[in-house]
């Protein structure tokens, strides 16, 4: 049976990338600074306590692995503003330090990062980490690969100081509270079921596809808006929509969308879930946990 551990294991896409992995036959080690609050939904794992900022938490989490998924970092794009030097420790000294030990261990890295340009940390950073695990695979021979993900939705994602769009919309449609839209709603967005992120991630190490950069979305665009009419629609909620000025580190005509082509042709994958189906299964969830 093989092992894999998962840096930010008790996170949103970490607790589901244990379900893929778990139905894949392995055993799995969720690494973090807290126990998650929703535990995936798996028949066993293992919960070890650390930090990827303390290189000796690393090496006893890595020790005895086949294989790291990196999840681990600080989110948030306005959010980041006002931690900037926390949001760098932890997304590239962190990221560094588990790709350090997993070469010096000749482990497989899969690192989670992001395709948008936005000049914000939380993007900053990211890309940042992208480049070294591209470094290390192509001056250091490490098995390395990225996936780009795009906006993650799905059941357990986490709402509040972070405001990620489908929770916040959700939970505000549930309580018939207003739901504000940053700048004129225009912005294209990529919407990837989590689910079908995650299985994105475990086939990228099961091909071996390293020294691979692959984008995680779907590919069809929906702007803010939309997102925003289709919560309210699925919600039967009588919230109106309120648009507020753009915040900081987010450009007024983004368009984050992926390229799916190499997914296609590399993984024999499309994500699967369309975006109103895995919008009802995350109402779903939600209405029966909050």
């Amino acid at each position: 049976m093989k092992k894999a551990l998962i840096t930010g294991g008790s996170g949103f896409i970490g607790t589901h990338l244990a379900e893929i992995l778990d139905r894949r036959g392995y055993e799995i080690t969720l690494f973090d600074i807290d126990e998650p609050v929703w535990k995936p939904e798996v028949e066993t794992f293992r919960f070890l306590r650390g930090s990827i900022l303390y290189l000796d938490n690393i090496q006893k989490a890595f020790a005895g692995q086949d294989v790291v998924f990196d999840c681990a970092g600080i989110l948030g794009s306005a959010e980041t503003f006002d931690k900037i030097e926390e949001t760098v420790q932890t997304n590239i000294t962190g990221t560094l330090n588990g790709l350090r030990v997993s070469h010096e261990l000749g482990m497989p890295f899969i690192y989670m990062s992001l395709k948008s340009a936005w000049l914000n940390p939380y993007m900053i950073t990211k890309r940042a980490g992208t480049r070294f695990c591209q470094m290390y695979h192509a001056y250091l021979g490490h098995k390395t690969a990225v996936i780009q993900g795009m906006n993650a939705y799905g059941e357990r994602q986490k709402w509040g100081k972070v405001q990620k769009i489908v929770p916040t919309f959700v939970i505000k449609a549930l309580k018939d509270e207003t739901l504000e839209i940053f700048g004129d709603g225009k912005q294209i967005i990529d919407q990837i079921y989590v689910k079908d992120l995650a299985e994105m991630m475990v086939r990228i190490y099961e091909k071996e596809l390293w020294g691979e950069v692959i984008d995680g979305g779907t590919g069809v665009p929906v702007s803010v808006n939309e997102l925003a009419e289709l919560t309210i629609k699925l919600t039967d909620s009588r919230s109106e929509i309120k648009h507020i000025p753009m915040r900081i580190g987010e450009p007024l005509q983004a368009v984050s969308l992926a390229d799916p082509t190499k997914a296609r042709q590399l993984l024999d994958y499309y994500p699967a879930t369309p975006l109103e189906e895995g919008m009802r299964l995350t109402v779903k969830w939600y209405k029966e946990h909050v």
